[in-house]
């Protein structure tokens, strides 16, 4: 769905502030919000590591949502903000809340004491919101029950918003797992599938909803755009969910290989889960497999439910799997990631 521009006059007298915005989701969301002729303005830690911002024409301020200081400049001319920065690896849980509750509270009061801000956009994750199997995906009605710290810490980022929403008009995005263009966190798992190893967790089936990055991002301008309820909170995925054996054959049809299934029990993952966080506690490095994160991987079902977004918006993400699977591992080769 496209989406008409705001006024001439209203672009030239505010921005939109991007968090995150050197990042893979947002910088693609930053090329979108400059190709409809926003202005926009990026929340960065360092002018120096722009990544895919270095060529464009946006405001840059440094700073970071964990230095409360440093919103107030960020802010200056601001009418909309988009929410979407946060780790999503963290050596310790109190680091995770560091990064993903506490800037976002920041960001929250940062936003109320301007008094400018029309919307606030929180990029959030299916994780706050914890696993659905296709027969019952999750809900934006469903308690949120997360299954690690990042989740948790997602969730009470959103706590933080919805606590602000009769003050300050916000809207939450929960986005499935997100594949495309610059991804790093399904990279190692497109390097197996092209070398022919498919890396099964546990036994037995396993499902999981999807979204394109650039699905994703036309999904948070449409809703940058409505009048919505504040406090409203929408998933964000294809809708329909996919099992882990249709994404694997249609990689491997991608490269031609014929794949061979490694199958690692969940008592070797789970062992992986417990060495990695001891040494990420040991160093104070994030690390990509600890307890929590082994017991996501072994949970079979990560399906929610987009239909609010479609029936409320009129919505639909418009890439099908295997195109967008396509652009991906295009994008993969042609920037030597592979």
């Amino acid at each position: 769905m496209s989406r008409a521009p705001r006024s001439a006059a209203v672009a030239d007298d505010m921005s939109i502030l991007v968090t995150g915005g050197t990042g893979f989701i947002g910088s693609h969301l930053v090329e979108a919000l400059l190709a409809r002729g926003e202005r926009v303005r990026c929340l960065v830690r360092s002018a120096r590591r722009l990544r895919w911002l270095q060529d464009l024409d946006v405001d840059i301020v440094e700073g970071d949502c964990t230095r409360a200081d440093t919103l107030v400049p960020a802010l200056r001319g601001v009418d909309r903000v988009i929410h979407a920065a946060g780790a999503t690896f963290a050596p310790t849980r109190a680091a995770f809340f560091q990064h993903n509750a506490a800037a976002t509270r920041n960001l929250v009061d940062a936003c109320l004491a301007s008094g400018k801000v029309e919307r606030l956009v929180m990029i959030s994750s299916q994780a706050a919101a914890g696993p659905g199997s296709r027969a019952r995906p999750a809900r934006e009605s469903d308690p949120p029950s997360p299954l690690t710290a990042y989740g948790e810490s997602k969730a009470a980022a959103e706590r933080y918003c919805l606590d602000a929403a009769n003050r300050l008009p916000v809207a939450i995005l929960r986005p499935s797992a997100v594949y495309g263009p610059r991804d790093t966190a399904f990279l190692p798992y497109f390097r197996m599938v092209r070398r022919g190893i498919l890396i099964e967790f546990g036994a037995g089936e396993r499902e999981i909803s999807l979204c394109f990055v650039n699905d994703l991002v036309e999904g948070i301008v449409t809703v940058t755009d409505s009048h919505l309820d504040s406090g409203s909170v929408y998933f964000i995925a294809d809708s329909e969910p996919y099992s882990w054996d249709t994404v694997e054959s249609l990689l491997c049809a991608q490269w031609g290989v014929r794949g061979r299934r490694i199958v690692v029990p969940g008592v070797v993952l789970k062992a992986a889960g417990v060495i990695g966080q001891a040494y990420g506690a040991v160093t104070g490095k994030s690390v990509r497999i600890n307890r929590a994160r082994a017991a996501e991987l072994l949970e079979k079902h990560w399906v929610c439910d987009s239909s609010a977004v479609r029936r409320d918006l009129g919505f639909s993400p418009g890439t099908n799997l295997e195109n967008g699977l396509h652009k991906a591992v295009r994008w993969y080769e042609q920037n030597n990631w592979l």
